[in-house]
């Protein structure tokens, strides 16, 4: 193992309720304690009950400190695996988060518009498509609200899985490429990666699933809200 994390200074830090989740081993987190080493990141996780399972791209790990199964919902951070190890495993990738929350039951009818997203965020929306189940929104503001040095600009996402409900929200350092186009591209791939994992581990779900609310507020509130936690 190297001496140092050749990523540490190019890494994301979270702030506020993920403050402290990617400080590297020896640093100190928001209350002022050292950060104790980490456990190896997950290159997989099954949410939900195994509903809905849950990787990241090449490179890219799930943080085992923030996964989170219940069942009918779950939530996951996806960021380097290098930068999640300390430099232990992995090679170099652009740095970003990824937030995965599976939330209520639900069908296509249910998701939300580029709009809809934007407006349950209190955001302006930059750009954005609804296309094949799969919605995204550009958003003006809220991106350095979750990420430390990140790029105000950040993207949400949302998808039916097995009969839940998925939000995804990507985080990225300011000017990223993340933050424009290539942050949808980006959501795209976890959300293939997702199907394709999930589908393999559940039998085909009706896509209308259970009784839930139409889109409004108060249900992608669940998945939005303003602390990206379940």
């Amino acid at each position: 193992m190297p001496a140092s994390n050749p990523d540490a200074d190019k890494g994301p830090r979270a702030k506020g309720p993920l403050a402290g989740l990617l400080a590297q081993p020896g640093e100190t987190d928001a209350s002022g304690q050292t950060r104790p080493r980490m456990p190896m990141p997950l290159a997989k996780a099954r949410l939900a009950g195994g509903d809905v399972v849950v990787a990241g791209p090449e490179g890219y790990c799930l943080d085992p400190k923030t996964v989170q199964s219940r069942p009918g919902r779950g939530f996951a951070l996806i960021a380097s695996c290098r930068i999640l190890s300390g430099g232990a495993v992995g090679t170099w990738a652009e740095p970003m988060l990824i937030t995965v929350t599976v939330g209520p039951k639900g069908a296509n009818d249910d998701l939300p518009s580029p709009e809809a997203l934007a407006q349950a965020t209190g955001a302006a929306l930059l750009g954005g498509e609804s296309s094949a189940g799969f919605v995204t929104a550009n958003l003006d503001r809220g991106g350095d609200t979750i990420l430390e040095g990140g790029d105000q600009r950040h993207w949400r996402g949302a998808f039916v899985q097995n009969g839940h409900l998925v939000g995804l929200a990507l985080y990225a350092p300011k000017d990223s490429a993340f933050a424009a186009q290539q942050g949808g591209t980006m959501l795209a791939r976890v959300k293939a990666q997702i199907a394709t994992l999930s589908l393999q581990a559940a039998p085909a779900r009706t896509t209308r699933g259970t009784a839930a609310p139409g889109p409004n507020k108060g249900l992608f509130g669940r998945l939005f809200d303003g602390k990206d936690l379940p």
